[in-house]
């Protein structure tokens, strides 16, 4: 019992000490953020734990099937007039449980670091569309949102697929600008999806998120990243946050410098990346022609 209540202690206190996750449609640049605040002795932040896509529905299948089975032993045991079968869960039970396994998780990375870290940083690019699922089981951790312009984006993507696909990515999207469209979709869905998030966030007084940019990052390092820094409530003096670029730079090299997509964006691709996309790439700052 003292083991469980030990265990318990400490998945609290792991979730309490503070937790951030760094979200965002685009490859290079939480990898770049991930490694940076990674270097940083009081950051925790290993790697992607895909809780959004793949922890938390996997337990949601498997206690929804638990509930159904139970119900079914129920149901025979009152046809034989014995006493119904009180075993299932309910939609509050899921959330503790899932809450406490991202805690357990979170202490296990915890327990690796040299000393016990101010704040637990996880990276799960994938988590940007489902944001408030991860806002109910952990309302109090901070969200990082990550973006860079989509077409830039799309060329590292297309590239980055092209390169481990065995043929069946190009049969797929015969040509770039077959690409282009498709992503344009999902990188502006995702865009949005944070941004009514942080509307919401807002609307709750929360302060709770922060929008980085690439090209900031790329151009101006050292005062994006120690807005960073700050957000996640650490003050960190120029040696440290030079050493945490430096760390960054050699982890995580940028794959696309800022507006190459015009290498690679013919007329076809960019009129079919604007009409999915072309508003956003407005609103955000983006040149378009």
């Amino acid at each position: 019992m003292n083991g469980f209540r030990d265990m318990q202690n400490q998945v609290a206190d792991v979730l309490d000490g503070g937790v951030a996750f760094i979200v965002g449609a685009t490859r290079w640049g939480p990898a770049w953020l991930q490694q940076c605040l990674d270097a940083y002795p009081d950051i925790c932040a290993q790697g992607e734990a895909h809780l959004t896509d793949l922890l938390f529905p996997r337990m949601g299948e498997v206690i929804s099937d638990y509930n159904a089975q139970a119900d079914k032993i129920g149901n025979r045991l009152q046809v034989a007039g014995l006493p119904g079968n009180a075993a299932g869960l309910e939609f509050e039970d899921i959330d503790h449980l899932l809450r406490s396994a991202v805690g357990l998780m979170f202490r296990r990375w915890a327990a690796r670091a040299e000393r016990p870290p101010f704040v637990i940083v996880e990276k799960t690019p994938e988590h940007v569309t489902s944001l408030d699922i991860l806002h109910r089981i952990l309302p109090e951790a901070r969200i990082i949102h990550v973006y860079r312009d989509g077409r830039d984006e799309a060329v590292a993507a297309w590239e980055f697929n092209l390169g481990l696909s065995k043929g069946e990515f190009p049969r797929a999207y015969p040509s770039f600008a077959d690409y282009a469209e498709v992503f344009a979709g999902n990188w502006n869905r995702a865009i949005d999806a944070a941004r009514r998030y942080q509307r919401t966030r807002q609307a709750d007084h929360m302060g709770n998120y922060l929008e980085v940019r690439v090209e900031d990052l790329v151009a101006h390092p050292d005062a994006t990243a120690r807005q960073v820094f700050q957000f996640l409530g650490l003050d960190i003096d120029n040696d440290w946050l030079r050493a945490c670029l430096d760390t960054a730079w050699d982890v995580a090299p940028l794959d696309l410098e800022p507006g190459a997509w015009r290498q690679t964006f013919d007329a076809d691709a960019e009129r079919l990346f604007n009409r999915q996309a072309g508003e956003l790439l407005k609103l955000l700052g983006y040149e378009t022609s």
